[in-house]
């Protein structure tokens, strides 16, 4: 059973992650990466059905639970695990890259073989009595994008045309 689940939703993807998994060390396929880098990562993996498929090698799984696990502990969300509670839904969504300003976002993209650079943004942490009930994580999953739908909707000049939250935006939960 799980002790902490990082529930990371990609443009097409979702892939659970449990924060156990992480041994605090750095993974090798992110050495020299920055932070921003990391998440253009992660993101492009979480992109174009690439997601599933890259969590099921196990070295890549490593990596991307290194990336959730380092975001989620420096945006201070894991405080929030501290007080008991233990899933959190962890969005990685394209980017809206300014007219004029193409150029310096593809050098971005490019420093880690990716078409977009993409945002994230932590849902609100919940208690889940029993992480093993896909049930009651869908539930709770929908209860964090709705708790969320105000950051995106005064955010969503910042999110591409083609993400996927546009739609949640336009139509809500």
């Amino acid at each position: 059973m799980a002790s902490q689940i990082i529930r990371i939703m990609g443009e097409s993807d979702i892939v659970d992650i449990d924060m156990a998994e992480h041994d605090g060390g750095a993974h090798p396929k992110l050495m020299g990466l920055d932070a921003g880098d990391k998440i253009n990562l992660l993101g492009h993996w979480m992109d174009q059905d690439r997601g599933e498929a890259m969590a099921a090698d196990p070295d890549t799984l490593a990596a991307m639970t290194a990336i959730a696990v380092e975001f989620i502990t420096a945006d201070k969300i894991s405080e929030k695990f501290a007080d008991g509670a233990n899933f959190i839904v962890l969005t990685i969504l394209r980017e809206k890259w300014p007219v004029g300003s193409k150029a310096k976002f593809q050098k971005i993209a490019d420093r880690v073989g990716a078409q977009h650079t993409y945002i994230a943004h932590p849902c609100a942490a919940a208690k889940i009595d029993n992480l093993d009930n896909d049930d009651e994580l869908k539930q709770s999953e929908t209860s964090q994008l709705a708790l969320a739908l105000p950051f995106f909707r005064k955010n969503k000049k910042a999110f591409a045309n083609s993400s996927a939250v546009q739609p949640l935006i336009r139509q809500g939960i």
